[in-house]
This record gives C-alpha cells, sequence and structure tokens, in this order.
C-alpha cells in the first residue's frame, strides 16, 4: 500500500495504536503472537516511519546489539556457545552494550524482523546467525546504514560472514574414521531442505561422501539416515541402522547433540560405545565433553567472538575489508570413536 500509515498497520493488525508504537520502538512488553502480526503487517504494507518519528528523542540511548536467529530450542548448544562468545567479546570492549535477541520463527517472520530493525533503527548493529540475505535484503540493510555480519556456514556470499567449511568438516569426520579401519560408516544428519534453505546437513554430507569416494569405499545409501533435528530422531534413526542386516561399525552424526541420541539409542541396545559401534559428532560444545564425544570442533565460541569483534569496529567507523578468519575445522578425538572389532574380517559391503 502506499503511503501505509501506523492506523493502517494497526488496523490490518487488529491491535490499536500504542501496540504498534511498542513494537515499532521494541518494548518488551508486548507478547510473541501479537508483536508478529504487527510486523507482517508492516511488511505487507510496506510501512515506513516518518521522518519525523525517527528524530523523536527516546527514553535511553541506543546501546544494544541485535542478534537475529532462527528457533534454537533443539540446537540451544550451538547458539549457547556462539552468543556466550559475542558476550565475552561485548564485555571485554566496555562499552555498556547490550545484545537483544530477535528470534525468527519462520521465513516471513524472518524479513519481518528485519523490516522492523531497518525502519526504526532499535540497534547500533546487527549479527545474523545461520540465517541467508537475499540481495536485497543485503541492500536495505546498507542503506539503512546498519552495520551487520553473519555467524554462519555460508561460504562466499558477497556479504561478511564469519563462516566454516562445512563439507570440509564432513569430510575430516569420514577420513577419521576411514584412517581408524571403518568401512561401514553411517550419516546421521538433519533433512537436506528446509523452509530456511539452511545448506548445513547437505555440505557435510557432502564432505561424508567425498571421503568415502578417496578411498574406494562404496556410498551404501541404507546408511545415510535424515530426519528432523534433535535427540529423538537421531536415536529412531539409530534404531533403524543398527536393525540393517550388517548394520554400519561407525557412525558420523551432523551435531553433537544427534550424537548423543546415537549414543542413547546404542545403550538401550545393549551395544558398547565404541567396541561394537563409533559415533562421532560435529560442533565441539559442551554437551561433547561432558560424553567424552569424539566430534569435529568448528569454533563456535571464536566465531561468536570474531564476529562481534568486526562489528565493534565497524560502529566505531574503522574500515575492515572482511571480518576474521576462524581456523580451520578440526577432528577432537575423545572415547567415542576406535578401530572397528572385528579386524579380521572383510567388510562386506551392502548393495542398494
Amino acid at each position: 500500500m502506499a503511503n501505509a500509515t501506523i492506523k493502517d498497520v494497526a488496523r490490518r493488525a487488529g491491535v490499536g495504536l500504542g501496540t504498534v508504537s511498542r513494537v515499532l520502538n521494541n518494548h518488551p512488553r508486548v507478547s510473541a503472537d501479537t508483536r508478529e502480526r504487527v510486523l507482517h503487517a508492516i511488511a505487507e504494507l510496506g510501512f515506513r516511519p516518518n521522518a519525523t518519528a525517527r528524530r523523536l528523542p527516546r527514553k535511553t540511548d541506543l546501546r544494544h546489539i541485535g542478534v537475529l536467529t532462527h528457533p534454537f530450542v533443539k540446537n540451544y548448544h550451538s547458539i549457547a556457545e556462539r552468543l556466550r562468545g559475542m558476550q565475552r567479546e561485548l564485555e571485554a570492549a566496555g562499552k555498556g552494550l547490550e545484545i537483544v535477541l530477535f528470534v525468527a520463527s519462520s521465513p516471513d517472520h524472518y524479513a519481518a524482523h528485519l523490516t522492523s530493525i531497518t525502519q526504526n533503527t532499535p540497534v547500533m548493529g546487527l549479527i545474523i546467525i545461520d540465517l541467508d540475505l537475499t540481495p536485497q535484503q543485503e541492500q536495505v540493510l546498507r542503506s539503512a546504514h546498519i552495520p551487520f555480519v553473519g555467524i554462519n556456514n555460508f561460504v562466499g556470499r558477497s556479504w561478511p560472514c564469519v563462516s566454516t567449511d562445512n563439507e570440509e568438516g564432513g569430510y575430516v569426520a569420514a577420513r577419521f574414521l576411514t584412517a581408524l579401519g571403518h568401512r561401514r560408516i553411517a550419516y546421521i544428519g538433519d533433512n537436506l531442505f528446509d523452509s530456511f534453505g539452511f545448506p548445513t546437513s547437505q555440505a557435510r554430507y557432502t564432505g561424508y561422501a567425498r571421503a568415502l569416494n578417496e578411498v574406494g569405499i562404496h556410498l551404501n545409501t541404507r546408511y545415510v539416515k535424515l530426519g528432523d533435528h534433535g535427540y529423538e530422531a537421531a536415536a529412531r534413526l539409530t534404531r533403524e541402522l543398527v536393525a540393517l542386516a550388517q548394520p554400519p561399525t561407525a557412525i558420523f552424526a551432523m551435531s553433537d547433540l544427534q550424537a548423543a541420541g546415537c549414543i542413547g539409542a546404542l545403550r538401550e541396545m545393549k551395544l558398547r560405545v565404541p567396541d561394537d559401534i563409533s559415533v562421532m559428532g560435529y560442533d565441539d560444545t559442551e554437551l561433547a565433553l561432558s560424553l567424552g564425544l569424539t566430534t569435529v570442533r568448528q569454533h563456535l565460541e571464536l566465531s561468536g567472538q570474531l564476529g562481534m569483534q568486526w562489528l565493534l569496529a565497524m560502529i566505531e567507523g574503522q574500515e575492515q575489508p572482511s571480518p576474521p578468519a576462524l581456523p580451520p575445522v578440526e577432528v577432537v578425538t575423545r572415547l567415542t570413536t576406535g578401530a572397528p572389532r572385528k579386524l579380521g574380517v572383510r567388510d562386506a559391503e551392502e548393495t542398494e
């Protein structure tokens, strides 16, 4: 709608003018459902607050750094590690800044958050975790003069990202297991396509497949199990693998949480890890440390620290061509992997 007003937004969302105003000013006393309805109305109408409203004095100085991410109920370990790194960098900077967290429940909600942030500038800078930007969204952020950086797994983007190489991570994980002597190696990961378009599972699977091919191991699709991200889904997929006529001798799970689900299921079936089946995760969260889990370290806390470091420099007007690079992913060996038990028996491959 051309020249939409705040009254149009209130009417579309079915709320009062005061509620719209509170959403525009990022007031905490608005329910999540109401906030989402107002943001959707803003996005649908193309509403933009007028310049006078933007110049109205705030009760407090703008002292917030926005962090925008997806729902992390099932992925809280990795998000928490990144947030810890951000918070430590903020505290070290000593500028009295605080993190404001925006959680997008869907791609539409994500777009609405970006609209609200760019039109009302409630933050000094923005960190986007795991979510991608369209060229149009990137341009809108730049036009709003909001410094921003991604902490994610997108390689080769035109916008600044602190990224890790997921394909390389999948590759080093599978090569580690082949070096131990395993030939029947399973992969448990997320569904390859979801509403947010996360490329993580696809990339780690690609690296896994490349490693197997490199050493002449047939890629058995029965050993590839995909599902929702979470402990229970991974446990169910593990039980399916064990039920095969010739189960794998090792499982590479695409996250530490999923690896924990694997270990839980194996213990329920009275199988020993790693004596009967080796299990390997990905992330190197505190969960991995508590389980003694062999995993791939992708430097989660450091990624949050470096992303915040770069953003603060941009806020201060220090020109930098790109965020600092993370160290390469690496295998952290603990207690859940070992050589396959029957080394004297040739591992025959199942055929499709």
